[in-house]
């Protein structure tokens, strides 16, 4: 009766352990898809445009190994717009361009971050060093900030969000595709230009394999090789065709391991793998103001780099 309480206990303390650890896998499960998608706290767009682009979004993430997240306000926080003059621009982006850094850090993004701002009306776009070496340049920023502008100063905000993840879409499928054909390129230039020193004098040892091969089948044939061999002759047409194939088969497998060419169809991960495994330990800002008498062009201060978190 004991054995069978000590049992039930365990039982139910395993049932209790496992319970827990799948509540724990789920909440992050849920707090890694809320991660890449649309902070919306400033309410610029609607449910419908911001369900596509998180679906968008979610899917660049598990493709790429990168996050996009988009984030808005409806107005600075005083601790970031106190003692700044919001009637001058360049103070105006020099605070956008050091808070959305300061967000980027916090909420450490490997990817790209997107801050909107209502009042004062201000896009600003963050890429990690990583990110932009691999998937999305500043060219790329450049376009998608020209989009996003475009769109926000028509007051269309879901087509600037839309428009906005397709450009980022676009862009990183497009490096992700030159990146795997560069690898298989740069793979078979270096085959091409170090050729294994070992290759001609394997060569020549499956040439004469083959040639044993010969002779003892010609041997054989000539001298009677269908009949048995007598004992101590050294076997007969088929002893000599059996050593013949293990030789030559032997010969192949060591070219293949001396020459490289082993396991090549299987050793090809990096073709194939279009994401970057790197993490962002850095970041670089653009972005512009889009109000009414804003007019066009990127004056957010250019490129600039954050330090490390």
């Amino acid at each position: 009766m004991l054995i069978m309480d000590s049992c039930m206990f365990i039982t139910h303390r395993f049932r209790v352990l496992l319970s827990l650890a799948f509540a724990l896998f789920l909440g992050s499960v849920v707090c890694r898809a809320e991660r890449g998608v649309i902070i919306d706290g400033g309410g610029f767009f609607s449910d419908a445009a911001k369900a596509e682009a998180n679906r968008q979004l979610l899917d660049l993430g598990v493709r790429f190994k990168k996050e996009v997240v988009v984030e808005t306000f409806k107005a600075i926080p005083a601790e970031v717009s106190q003692g700044v003059n919001l009637q001058d621009r360049a103070a105006v982006n020099r605070m956008f361009e050091a808070w959305t850094l300061q967000q980027a850090r916090q909420q450490r993004v490997n990817g790209i971050y997107i801050l909107l701002s209502k009042e004062p009306a201000h896009l600003q776009v963050i890429i990690g060093n990583e990110t932009q070496r691999t998937l999305f340049t500043t060219k790329d920023r450049a376009a998608l900030i020209e989009v996003m502008l475009g769109k926000l100063r028509t007051k269309q905000p879901d087509d600037a969000l839309l428009q906005g993840v397709s450009v980022i879409a676009t862009a990183m499928k497009s490096h992700g595709i030159d990146r795997a054909q560069s690898s298989a390129q740069n793979r078979t230039a270096v085959e091409k230009e170090e050729p294994s020193p070992w290759g001609w004098v394997l060569a020549a040892v499956v040439g004469f394999l083959v040639a044993w091969l010969v002779v003892g089948l010609v041997r054989s044939m000539f001298s009677g090789g269908g009949s048995a061999a007598a004992p101590g002759s050294g076997g007969g047409f088929m002893t000599s065709l059996l050593g013949g194939m293990f030789g030559a088969a032997a010969g192949m497998w060591l070219y293949d391991q001396f020459s490289g060419r082993s396991g090549y169809d299987n050793d090809r991960g990096d073709i194939n793998d279009a994401g970057s495994t790197r993490r962002d330990t850095d970041y670089s800002s653009s972005g512009d103001s889009f109000s009414d008498d804003s007019g066009g062009g990127d004056s957010g201060g250019g490129d600039s780099g954050g330090g490390d978190f």
